[in-house]
This record gives C-alpha cells, structure tokens and sequence, in this order.
C-alpha cells in the first residue's frame, strides 16, 4: 500500500523532484515541503469529518440549566504542519451566560492557538539554558564512553 502511495506522489512531483534531483540537500528540502503540506492537507481533512464537540441541541449547564446549541464556530489552529482551521460546536446558556465549545477541552486546545502537538514542541525548545547544557555535558561524556569501548573491542 504504501509503495503505491509513495510511487503516486513521485509521480505527482516529478518537475519538482527533476528541478533539483543532483542537489540531496535541496531534494531533501523540497520533500519536506511537499509532506508538511501533505500533512496539513491531511489534518484539515481529517478535522472537517469529525463532529467537533457537537453532542446534540443541548447540553448541562454548570448552573444546571441548559446550554443551547447555537452554531458551528471556526478557531484557527497553529499545528505542527502549519495553520489550520476547526469548526467546533458552539453552546451557549441563557440563564449564567456560559459559553462553551467542547472540543476545546476534548481536542487537548488551551487558550493560545496551538495544537497539542505544536504547543509540545515549543516546550521542548523552551527548555532553560543550564538543563541543555547539562545534557550536552552528559552526551559527551557518553560519546567518549562509547568511543573508548568502541576502540577497546575493536582492538581486541
């Protein structure tokens, strides 16, 4: 299966792949493009057949009356593949003034505009200087480990 999806798209980029098939680097580059829009295609796609928080005409109320559906309100959404939008099922109680789109909490979304997985990513560039550092003392202690076992078995 993934042989016939992989031999679609080469076909489907071929001039694109052709303007740059010596040069790996812009190769490399170029395929990466071409998946980052795959995958927010994708994503969009996927997002648009789900019911998005849509649980009836009505839900419970934290104030135990009753929130209305009112309508479908889009939210665009930064991803890892880029921006994408999501229409979410949009409630709203006449009696505290509550509103709510349910999706927000069920599709792990805070109060910025980014995915679960975006959001991931930027906590692990976000990381303090001094625990980076300290990681970096330790891959190099490790890589000297492994270098002098790796010498030391294959001299033996």
């Amino acid at each position: 299966m993934y042989e016939n999806i992989i031999e679609q798209l080469t076909e489907t980029f071929k001039e694109d792949f052709e303007l740059v098939r010596d040069d790996l680097g812009a190769l490399e580059q170029t395929v990466e493009q071409k998946i980052q829009l795959l995958g927010q295609g994708l994503l969009q796609r996927l997002v648009n057949r789900q019911t998005n928080g849509y649980h009836g005409s009505s839900i419970s109320c934290q104030c135990d009356g009753s929130m209305k559906f009112m309508q479908h309100r889009g939210r665009n959404i930064h991803t890892i593949f880029g921006w994408i939008k999501i229409n979410r099922a949009y409630y709203h109680c006449s009696i505290c003034g509550t509103g709510l789109a349910p999706y927000d909490k069920a599709g792990g979304l805070g109060t910025e505009q980014l995915s679960p997985g975006l959001a991931k990513a930027c906590c692990l560039l976000a990381v303090d200087n001094s625990c980076y550092e300290a990681i970096l003392v330790k891959f190099k202690s490790a890589s000297k480990t492994l270098f002098l076992f790796s010498s030391f078995s294959l001299s033996a």
